[in-house]
């Protein structure tokens, strides 16, 4: 049982085919990104603005661990999620982000319940405001996230896409 069929146990079954089919196996996906992100997360190594640019997707699990790789143009961004308690967090470079699993019309949405600098504990009033949903469509498997500034609220990172059903 992969990480987030254990964290939903029976709900799992709720969520879109799509979004099912990529949670529970592991292996290689192609798709579609479009990103935009501030020069300060240009400066973290996530890669320049891009609209409708090749995706390829990543994953695997290793001792309760999933490891997602993505390349997006010359970029690779890779990170570690983990169950903790009935949640997800997930480490990308110095930030970590546990979040709430919550299922809405077959959607997956991710509600961020802490943040974590450095594996320091982040005040609240400084959390970055995340939105981020999977869903399914014609097939495919679909996901959309934002991440605004705390306190300004400007866009710090916002992508969306799409990956197909993994091959065989």
């Amino acid at each position: 049982m992969r990480l987030f069929q254990r964290i939903l146990a029976g709900r799992f079954a709720e969520l879109a085919p799509e979004v099912q089919a990529l949670h529970a196996g592991v292996g290689i996906r192609e798709g579609e990104i479009t990103l935009h992100s501030a020069p300060v997360m240009r400066l973290l190594g996530y890669p320049p603005p891009c609209k409708d640019a090749p995706l390829w997707f990543g994953t695997r699990e290793e001792e309760n661990t999933a490891i997602w790789r993505r390349q997006i143009k010359d970029r690779e961004l890779v990170s570690l999620l983990w169950q903790s308690g009935e949640e997800v967090s997930e480490r990308m470079g110095a930030a970590t982000i546990t979040s709430r699993l919550e299922l809405v019309a077959g959607r997956l949405i991710q509600v961020t319940t802490a943040v974590r600098l450095f594996d320091m504990p982040v005040p609240r009033v400084l959390w970055p405001q995340i939105t981020a949903q999977e869903w399914g469509e014609r097939g495919r498997y679909h996901f959309k996230v934002e991440v605004r500034a705390p306190i300004a609220g400007f866009v710090l990172l916002a992508y969306e896409g799409w990956l197909n059903p993994a091959a065989g």
